[in-house]
């Protein structure tokens, strides 16, 4: 177990002068556009490479499968071994697996199936970093700072729509695909090496450390009281079954076989889910929610309508501003509930219930991914899919206004207040 090489003293660190945040920040801030880069790349690649839709949304489930059953895993391991390293080694091997796949392209050899393990192998990356990451968050901020603090990193992470796509679209056009794989690497590397600046130091404990099985079967236990987070879980869920997919694999098809535009138009199209993920985050970085509970069930609600409006849209540039709009809302659901489950978590408990929350909650994505591509394999179009999963989703979201603990609960210096 870490804890940050700080005095007693460091709550009056403010936020920008945490010396070990701002390493965090600077790896995030080149890590997550890195991934994008190497995405919007992997994305175009294979819709380039072949005709067959279903392939492409495999792509997805390819990398959903192995990050959904080894992320308890990942907290586990993140609960009892150095965050830091952790961190490290997920970026290096994404390093290690983009430089793989410059060989095979430049090679001329790349296949369909050469991009779908690709894709699982950066998912097993995923189930790793994301519980170290979200974990190592609270350890170097007081409570008192987690909103703002979650919110600059929603904002560092969040750049990666923009930055990423833009990036990518423009390499792609300007220098083909070896171009885009080559910068998502450098990024990555330059992440890798943020990380190790990072200063962090085990507890001494004398107490033996309990096996994994037991971790586990704490952590679920621990999770199963917080009626609040499971709730919350539950709702989880089941939209992201009708979100994740549909979005996932309908946008990039939309780009390409009904807006009958190119990698730029990709970019455009995701650059912009960026540009509204940042305001969001800039704009919960500046207030203090008062109802956050309220807030994020409006937000859903929110979201379920401007998504089945996206379904309905003819226009590139007109997807683009609705998914703007999207993103932006996301981050008024996402960062309060993130910043509920870190308050009301012991900080030994952190990495386990955040893979718990990610595991549970995202459960269904897998399977939203093959759904979705059996439906455009037999003939559905991507629009209608669209459409009717943003009306399911607005529906789930009236039906939480039933959801009390969701309604009452408020962030405070001490923790969460039910």
């Amino acid at each position: 177990m870490e804890a940050a090489l700080s005095n007693p003293e460091k709550i009056k660190i403010p936020v920008f002068k945490n010396r070990n945040f701002l390493f965090l920040l600077i790896s995030a801030l080149f890590s997550a556009p890195g991934y994008y880069v190497y995405l919007i790349g992997a994305e175009w690649l294979m819709l380039s490479i072949s005709d067959n839709r279903f392939f492409f949304g495999m792509l997805f489930f390819a990398a959903a499968i192995p990050r959904l059953l080894l992320l308890t895993t990942g907290g586990l391991i993140a609960d009892r071994f150095n965050k830091r390293t952790i961190l490290f080694l997920s970026d290096i091997s994404r390093v290690i697996l983009i430089v793989i796949l410059l060989g095979f392209i430049w090679s001329d050899s790349i296949t369909a199936w050469y991009l779908l393990i690709l894709a699982a192998l950066f998912g097993i990356s995923d189930a790793f970093s994301y519980p170290a990451l979200n974990s190592m968050t609270p350890m170097l901020l007081e409570e008192e700072q987690l909103q703002r603090g979650n919110s600059f990193m929603q904002m560092t992470t969040q750049v990666s729509p923009i930055l990423g796509p833009a990036l990518g679209g423009t390499f792609i056009a300007l220098l083909g695909f070896k171009g885009v794989f080559l910068i998502a690497a450098i990024m990555l590397l330059i992440a890798s090496i943020a990380v190790l600046f990072i200063r962090l130091k085990e507890e001494k404990n004398e107490v033996e450390k309990p096996s994994p099985w037991s971790d586990l079967k704490e952590g679920l236990a621990y999770a199963r009281k917080n009626e609040l987070v499971v709730s919350v879980v539950i709702m989880a869920f089941f939209l992201n079954f009708f979100f994740s997919g549909p979005l996932a694999i309908g946008l990039p098809i939309m780009v390409k076989d009904i807006f009958q535009s190119d990698a730029v138009g990709l970019a455009t199209v995701q650059t912009s889910m960026g540009i509204g993920a940042l305001i969001g985050a800039i704009i919960l970085a500046t207030i203090t929610l008062k109802k956050p509970g309220v807030t994020v069930i409006v937000g859903l609600i929110t979201l379920g309508v401007l998504y089945t409006i996206t379904g309905l849209s003819y226009h590139l540039y007109v997807t683009a501003g609705l998914v703007a709009a999207m993103t932006l809302t996301t981050q008024f659901v996402n960062i309060p509930l993130i910043t509920v489950l870190q308050q009301s978590t012991e900080k030994k408990m952190l990495g386990r219930m955040m893979s718990f929350f990610m595991t549970v909650s995202t459960g269904l994505v897998p399977v939203s991914f093959v759904v979705t591509s059996i439906l455009i394999a037999v003939g559905v179009s991507i629009q209608t899919i669209i459409v009717c999963s943003g009306m399911v989703i607005t529906l789930i979201s009236i039906y939480m206004f039933r959801n009390k603990k969701l309604l009452r609960f408020t962030l405070s210096k001490e923790g969460v207040s039910r």
